[in-house]
């Protein structure tokens, strides 16, 4: 009873199962898998070169929380968050909290453990850490807290408590003393507590954080105005300490920063250094350091090779001159040390990823006292006319793209699955979508050679971004300046792109035109703020904005379905760019359909057909000739398959004990994320967690882009018209009047007038009788019990509709040959039975209802039962329900119909065929009470094959206003 309850109230397909278990006696168990190693590999910040003169402690570990209460009386969207109270003695949580990972990290991905009620299915979980609360989800403000001991060895040094990432405005506090505050996000921080902490004793580190939408501020004037910071994809609502922390030890005199130039065409590499002492006295310091190759000793199988292990070499291969300098006390500097190159390097590139760290030396003319290393890779990207070209030579990008749908992305495992599938296909590059993404996404690209377009947070498709607040550009200018000094020196990144989409703000919010012009200027400044700070790359963007107007140095765009050569301009004089392309996330049936008939009708892979043929054709046509760089749109999400990790039993919904768990004890003080569960259907990878599976499943858009990649020809390469539209052909009429039975008042009367059926006929001689089987009474059978006799003695057609929100009437049960029971089953659309006489008629497009306004369930309840073994079964629920995919966002439509297509489902109808000695009985569960232009049309047809002539059309209404279109849901906008 366990499974058919929580079936039941799952809300869709709820009897899904029963006819098993009955029969088998037996609840299949939950497939959990261990998995016995790191499911995120990480390293520390100090490299083992410095590590004589900087150390690290890692401060991960379980942490305590306590949750602030939001005050009673403050008021939200006015841009000021409410305080964040002291922590109280005594009211810390039992449960200890996993840093890193946000304290609502159950909330990302917006997942449920089982559909709720009747109108939501079940979703991808996303409780990737069912230790924790599931009061904590709606926690938006909170203290965290744990004490370190700073051993005795670090005297003299500096200490600092480095943050990788944390989500929301928050407060550091150290031993009861406020050490600073900052408004962060996804990108690292540091806090110098030397004058804080007491050596060799404990210390208290306490870090009070506040959801960054408690600083949202909405706007009478634009109604989409919202975020005042770069809000980011599917981690806005995101709070709390979410990447790895560290305490770490440097010494006073020290290199605090190295940008590596790599200038190829002047065959010259410079190192831009900064220095500081924060000693009382000058320093008289010299500078050297030697350049090694970087070594990747991990694996490469897929267990091993995301695994990081690595040295470098012994020889060094190009040494740096001594430079020598005075630093003042508390002073800062800068200064650049370059050398020639010679051939001494290999290039860095997609097929030859080459790695090198500089090793640079401080010494105070007695000893070294400082050691800092940098990677870098010797290549320069560079745009000459309208083409890119690396290291001297032309180059195309062929790329992909990803949101962070939850948080197996903080793990390394999924970067290389990623990133291996598009090399897999014959991509180069990647563009880490809508926000900066963990660090060890740069780090992998450079080692597995991807070229990397890096994004800044600034998600203009959400809409919500507040440009009327000057407080907004601040915190964005911070925020991208941030993420150039985090990623400046991984070789992978050929670009910046200060957001996504950003025409969108003015698109949606409609401004004057002086407004929109503002916003624009300002959209661009931001954008031109990567070169300040490095002019090593010259392909800076807001990726899907165009050119902003000529004022960017390449033009880049998004785009919708179909070939569309002519949205390229027509003058091009600069690298066209197409960052997004395809149907892949809001693409309907109907508007598939001109590429593969009626299979995107026909089931997921079907749809996947339509977007393998509509992708090839733009590789060959579009970007082989004529761009710099193009991406459809998320081959990772679209183009293979959703992973069942660690469940495969299609007899029940998948609940909390599915999933791969960590096999691993948790460990103190480590690097990277140690999750407790990945749960099924999350993500499309599977690097090597789950053995039944392999690492991706290809679908056929993967695999036409991977052929359209290496100039193959194939089935994609023309439109698959296999599957033409069915020519409707109706039945000759019988019938043009009905004797109607039950209430002539009620609905189901309603209906029929509406749709043009006459319900007065003879009772002496039609042949017709429709049944109310919601709410006929036995009183009203009885007294048509000589009509309903003589028609089933002398032949004709007798139709009971019952509209699927009820049971059916006691009445109706007393008189059919067999029971009818009706099980929950909603759907939005049906299929027919070829092999019988009326549903041979119906195309699959004549079944389909999933883009009606108002309500879409068609089918709410099945005929189910023995029932089904005596007649013929005209029309059933379909295979698949286009609604799940359709009518949900990216992070769960996907996953949604891979799971209901895999459920074994029990046999059901809408509509079934029974005989009724010399007459036929026809039994239907579809709601009548939907009428609107699809329905009608439906309504008509399936009239006309049941040979029931109506006498005029029939009346539509709208059920349901006009949907806006939304960006996210619905597509590119011009």
């Amino acid at each position: 009873m366990k499974y058919i309850n929580m079936i039941k109230r799952a809300g869709f397909i709820p009897a899904l199962f029963l006819f098993m278990i009955i029969a088998c006696h037996n609840i299949a168990k939950a497939q959990g898998i261990k998995f016995n190693r790191d499911i995120s590999p990480a390293e520390g910040i100090i490299t083992p070169q410095e590590k004589p003169y900087r150390e690290e402690i890692c401060l991960n570990g379980r942490w305590d929380f306590q949750p602030v209460a939001i005050p009673q009386g403050w008021i939200a969207n006015k841009g000021v968050a409410p305080e964040l109270t002291a922590p109280e003695a005594g009211k810390w949580e039992e449960t200890k909290i996993k840093i890193p990972s946000p304290w609502n990290v159950n909330n990302w991905g917006g997942g449920s453990n089982v559909g709720k009620g009747t109108n939501q299915p079940y979703a991808p979980s996303s409780v990737y850490y069912p230790s924790y609360p599931k009061s904590w989800e709606s926690v938006r403000m909170g203290w965290l807290k744990r004490r370190f001991s700073v051993p005795a060895k670090w005297v003299g040094k500096r200490i600092i408590v480095h943050f990788e990432a944390i989500m929301g405005d928050f407060v550091v506090m150290i031993n009861g003393k406020k050490a600073a505050q900052h408004f962060g996000d996804y990108l690292p921080f540091d806090v110098d507590v030397t004058d804080f902490v007491k050596s060799n004793q404990s210390n208290e580190l306490l870090v009070g954080v506040r959801n960054r939408n408690l600083f949202n501020k909405t706007d009478a004037k634009y109604r989409y105005f919202r975020s005042t910071y770069p809000p980011g994809s599917n981690t806005d609502g995101l709070v709390g300490i979410w990447q790895d922390v560290f305490l770490v030890a440097v010494p006073p005199v020290r290199i605090t920063n190295v940008f590596v130039k790599p200038w190829v065409d002047k065959d010259l590499l410079e190192f831009d250094l900064q220095l500081i002492n924060q000693t009382k006295k000058a320093q008289k310091i010299s500078l050297a350091g030697n350049i090694k190759q970087w070594i990747n000793l991990a694996g490469k199988d897929v267990l091993t090779a995301p695994e990081i292990k690595w040295q470098l070499g012994k020889i060094a291969l190009i040494n740096i001159a001594t430079s020598s300098i005075t630093l003042q006390p508390g002073e800062l500097k800068k200064i650049t040390l370059s050398t020639k190159v010679k051939g001494r390097l290999k290039y860095w590139s997609p097929a030859t990823p080459n790695l090198y760290t500089v090793v640079l030396n401080v010494n105070n003319q007695k000893q070294v006292i400082d050691t800092k290393s940098e990677r870098f890779g010797w290549r320069q990207f560079k745009i000459n006319g309208k083409d890119f070209y690396l290291n001297g030579s032309k180059i195309q990008c062929f790329a992909d793209i990803q949101h962070p749908f939850g948080a197996y992305v903080e793990s390394r495992r999924f970067a290389y699955a990623w990133f291996k599938m598009i090399k897999d296909f014959g991509g180069n590059a990647v563009r880490l979508h809508a926000q900066p993404w963990p660090a060890t996404y740069l780090s992998l690209a450079d080692e597995m050679g991807l070229m990397v377009l890096d994004e800044a947070a600034l998600f203009g498709s959400s809409l919500s971004l507040n440009f009327g607040e000057e407080i907004s550009w601040e915190r964005t200018a911070k925020h991208v300046d941030d993420l150039v000094m985090r990623d400046r020196n991984h070789p992978a990144v050929i670009g910046w792109s200060a957001g996504n989409e950003l025409f969108a703000i003015s698109a949606y919010n409609k401004p004057t035109p002086d407004i929109a012009a503002i916003w624009e200027e300002k959209s661009v400044a931001l954008a031109r703020r990567p070169a300040l700070l490095d002019p090593t790359r010259d392909f800076i963007t807001d990726d899907g904005d165009e050119d902003m107007h000529g004022k960017l140095a390449v033009w880049s765009k998004h785009f919708s379905h179909g070939i569309t050569l002519e949205r390229l301009p027509k003058v091009v004089g600069k690298p066209l760019v197409v960052g997004e392309s395809g149907a892949t996330y809001y693409g309907k049936p109907n508007q598939l359909v001109q590429f593969a008939g009626d299979k995107p009708y026909e089931s997921y892979y079907g749809r996947n057909e339509a977007l393998a043929v509509d992708v090839y054709q733009n590789v060959i046509k579009m970007a082989k000739p004529l761009l710099a760089y193009y991406s459809p749109s998320e081959v990772s999400w679209f183009g293979i398959e959703h992973m069942n990790l660690g469940y495969s039993d299609y007899s029940r919904l998948p609940d909390l004990n599915d999933g791969i768990f960590a096999g691993k004890p948790y460990e103190e003080g480590k690097p990277g994320y140690q999750i407790e569960r990945i749960p099924p259907y999350v993500t499309t990878f599977n690097p090597g967690l789950d053995p039944s599976l392999p690492l991706y499943k290809p679908l056929p858009m993967f695999e036409a882009l991977k052929a359209a990649m290496a100039g193959k020809p194939g089935k994609w390469d023309h439109i698959l018209d296999t599957a033409r539209q069915q020519k409707f052909i109706p039945t000759e009429a019988k019938f043009s009047r009905a004797i109607f039975i039950g209430k002539m008042d009620g609905a189901l009367a309603k209906f029929f007038n509406n749709i043009g059926l006459s319900l007065d006929g003879n009772k002496e001689t039609a042949s017709l009788i429709i049944i109310d089987g919601d709410n006929v009474a036995a009183s009203e059978l009885e007294q048509n019990k000589a009509i309903i006799d003589r028609v089933k003695k002398n032949g004709g057609f007798v139709w009971v509709l019952v509209s699927g929100n009820n049971q059916p009437s006691k009445a109706v049960n007393d008189l059919l040959p067999f029971a009818l029971q009706l099980g929950e089953f909603k759907t939005t659309d049906l299929q027919s039975n070829k092999a019988d006489a009326v549903g041979k008629l119906f195309s699959i497009r004549d079944l389909y209802f999933s883009e009606m306004n108002g309500d879409k369930y068609i089918l709410k309840q099945a005929i189910e039962g023995d029932i089904l073994n005596h007649g013929s079964i005209v029309l059933e629920a379909g295979e698949i329900d286009w609604n799940l995919l359709l009518g949900f966002p990216e992070n769960k439509k996907c996953a949604q119909v891979v799971l209901y297509e895999h459920l074994i489902k029990p046999k059901n109808a809408a509509m079934l065929n029974l005989p009724f000695g010399k007459a036929n009985l026809g039994v239907s569960s579809i709601d009548y009470n939907i009428l609107n232009q699809t329905t009608s049309v439906f309504w008509q047809k399936l009239c006309n094959a049941m040979a029931i002539r109506l006498t005029d059309k029939a009346a539509a209404t709208d059920s349901g206003a006009k949907k806006q279109h939304d960006l996210l849901m619905d597509g590119p906008i011009n």
